[in-house]
């Protein structure tokens, strides 16, 4: 056999060679896991004071979402669908809208939304009677909101808040005067600011 003519040995470094020059796969977002469930609490939020959401992506950047929950009057039952525009293998930012409904009462603290504390004090210093609440046996909202949500070891946080807009303001009804001097009831509120986080894991 001549010299120029070789055949490939069990000793060539063929497969180590291979090996060195492949190329790493990208680590997997943390997106891609497509189903979280989460504990939410807020104020005035799609799914009141305190609730559960549970959303599927039907891709890492968009998904649709529904919970349960209860503000100080009763249940609260909404769904939204959320965009995600994903910054990093683990973090987002989120853009929602959906529809939520529950029982409402509109008083000074709960028309201020998430500056409630505020509007219910300055009320307090009122020298006349307060005027009487309009109360909604299912109060209908349109919210949209933008949040931040990270993602790690299958735990996600999130953090959020927006606008509510009421869309029955005419179904209201004033509860009856309780003294002879007491003022007018206040328009229909027509949006509430909320805000919230969610804790929960993802899948």
């Amino acid at each position: 056999m001549s010299p120029e003519v070789r055949t490939l040995s069990s000793n060539d470094n063929t497969d180590e060679l291979a090996e060195s020059v492949r190329v790493p796969r990208p680590p997997v977002s943390e997106f891609e896991r497509r189903f979280t469930l989460e504990l939410r609490l807020g104020v005035a939020t799609p799914t009141g004071a305190l609730g559960v959401g549970g959303e599927f992506a039907f891709v890492p950047r968009l998904g649709v979402g529904c919970g349960v929950g209860t503000n100080a009057y009763g249940p609260e039952y909404g769904c939204w669908l959320r965009a995600r525009p994903i910054l990093g293998r683990s973090r987002a930012l989120s853009l929602s809208t959906g529809l939520s409904t529950a029982p409402f009462r509109q008083t000074d603290a709960s028309a201020g939304g998430v500056f409630g504390w505020g509007t219910g004090a300055m009320s307090s210093t009122r020298e006349s009677p307060d005027p009487p609440d309009r109360v909604w046996a299912h109060a209908y909202w349109l919210n949209t909101d933008v949040g931040y949500e990270s993602r790690r070891e299958s735990l996600l946080f999130r953090v959020f808040g927006g606008v509510a807009a009421l869309l029955n303001p005419n179904d209201g009804v004033v509860e009856p005067a309780t003294q002879p001097d007491t003022p007018r009831a206040e328009a229909p509120v027509s949006a509430l600011i909320y805000a919230g986080i969610g804790l929960g894991f993802y899948e």
